[in-house]
């Protein structure tokens, strides 16, 4: 990141735009007082002011919502809430106080766990919540929110915002990160685009459209993305579930997939889709009924059954289930062939290793100085990229994608749906499911709608619809 000005005010929302690798996580991490820059000042109402911390930049008024959770996941919600920040009584802990400060706030985000539990057995969608809740409750006056809702569904994001306008109201500077550039211009008074580490331009919503933001985004025009794979069935077995069932989550689901066929899983948070690709990946054991693969064999009762068996898995949290963010590219594009299925050798043939590295980050375009770079110091979108790349490397025949591009920037999203495609054109079964609607219709040759954990029918490719599937999804009729 080279030579950016910023300025932020009270009583307004500015996004920041950019694709994956532009600067924007940097930028609002030396906001946040979580990096230093190398060069440069930053002002406080008017006053030149170092932001050493994280903790620093709190007691200035200034709290971040990281992309990635913050959060410990062995303690309990409560205690994440206000970590550093316990109300004490002759140093003791007051948790009732705590209790009744944070309550109100997570009523305000419709968010009705209990407290006690430790946050990593929360939903994914919750920890952000929580991760919002305890930001909410700094009383901060700059309010730094990166990619806050991608876990959120659209109740929770519409509540979310709801919060953002009241903040506005009361005097807090916020700005807003996201790949969401529809929802950029429903909640943010002036948007702030970089490129290439370098602030480009500052707009107001009203005075451009959104193909001009992401042209101004990537260097170049924008083009809307257009499916168009023709799908042929093919000969060879399917993926079947008979009758399955997971006690409180699905009811006696029942579908197939075929080899070369991208089938899309949709439904609401806790509807069951996510449900059925853990069943099918061996992360959760079904009550009744069973996953026939397409060799004949049931499926996996574990994960490494899962690998051996050749079916994949692209998690939505990557960093929690996808990467070991401690090591390096290479590791972690080799570690299923490598570790898991062992394709290397009992003595790890490294050049083996580092060519088939290389090759699939060349062909994934990962943004990096080298393969002995840690993935945690990737952007987002090309720590997604690592996951999807250590899969490929691994040659699945089943391919299952939960939310695949989340955090991602329009042009990564591209390079991921055609990936995708080509994995179904070279004869594999894919499942996919997403919290965007439009990704079914760019991706999907038939789409599979859960209502309350159910299946309650399926949209072809040539009546798939965002407007259907919207429909579909919040009634249960297809």
């Amino acid at each position: 990141m080279v030579g950016v000005d910023l300025e932020v005010y009270p009583n307004q929302v500015q996004a920041v735009v950019g694709e994956n690798g532009a600067g924007k996580s940097t930028l609002m991490k030396i906001i946040a007082g979580a990096e230093q820059p190398d060069e440069g000042r930053i002002y406080i109402n008017g006053q030149e002011t170092r932001l050493a911390s994280v903790k620093q930049a709190n007691a200035q008024g200034i709290a971040i919502v990281f992309q990635e959770l913050s959060l410990y996941p062995e303690l309990d919600t409560l205690a994440n809430l206000f970590l550093q920040r316990e109300p004490l009584r002759f140093g003791i802990i007051q948790r009732n106080a705590m209790r009744q400060r944070a309550e109100p706030i997570l009523e305000d985000l419709g968010l009705h766990i209990d407290l006690s539990r430790p946050v990593g057995s929360l939903k994914l969608g919750e920890q952000q919540l929580v991760e919002i809740a305890k930001a909410l409750l700094a009383d901060s006056r700059v309010l730094i929110l990166d990619e806050p809702n991608s876990a959120l569904n659209a109740a929770e994001t519409e509540r979310l915002f709801k919060i953002i306008r009241w903040l506005r109201q009361r005097g807090v500077a916020i700005i807003y990160v996201s790949h969401r550039l529809e929802e950029v211009f429903e909640i943010a008074d002036v948007i702030t685009i970089m490129r290439n580490a370098r602030i480009v331009e500052t707009v107001r919503p009203g005075d451009v459209t959104i193909p001009q933001v992401v042209s101004l985004m990537i260097g170049r025009a924008s083009t809307d993305y257009v499916n168009e794979r023709v799908y042929h069935p093919r000969e060879g077995a399917s993926l079947e579930l008979q009758n399955v069932t997971v006690e409180g989550e699905v009811a006696d689901v029942s579908l197939q997939a075929r080899p070369g066929e991208v089938v899309g899983l949709a439904g609401l948070e806790g509807s069951g889709a996510g449900t059925v690709l853990d069943v099918i990946f061996g992360i959760r054991s079904a009550k009744h009924g069973s996953v026939i693969l397409p060799n004949g064999r049931k499926g996996p009762r574990n994960i490494p059954d899962a690998v051996h068996m050749n079916i994949a898995m692209v998690p939505c949290d990557r960093r929690q289930e996808g990467l070991m963010l401690e090591q390096d590219v290479e590791t972690n594009i080799s570690q299923v062939t490598a570790a898991v299925l062992g394709r290397l050798g009992f003595f790890l043939r490294r050049n083996m290793m580092r060519q088939n590295a290389q090759a699939r980050a060349e062909a994934l375009q990962i943004q990096m100085s080298s393969l002995t770079m840690p993935v945690s110091n990737l952007s987002g979108g090309n720590q997604q990229k690592v996951v999807i790349a250590k899969w490929l490397e691994a040659n699945p025949q089943v391919v299952l994608l939960n939310d695949p591009t989340r955090g991602v920037d329009v042009g990564a999203k591209e390079e991921i749906y055609r990936v995708v495609q080509s994995l179904a054109d070279e004869g594999r079964i894919v499942l996919f499911t997403s919290t965007e609607l439009t990704e079914f219709v760019h991706l999907c040759d038939r789409v599979i709608v859960f209502y309350r954990g159910k299946v309650v029918g399926q949209l072809l490719r040539e009546d798939l619809t965002t407007q259907r599937l919207l429909e579909a999804i919040n009634t249960g009729e297809v």
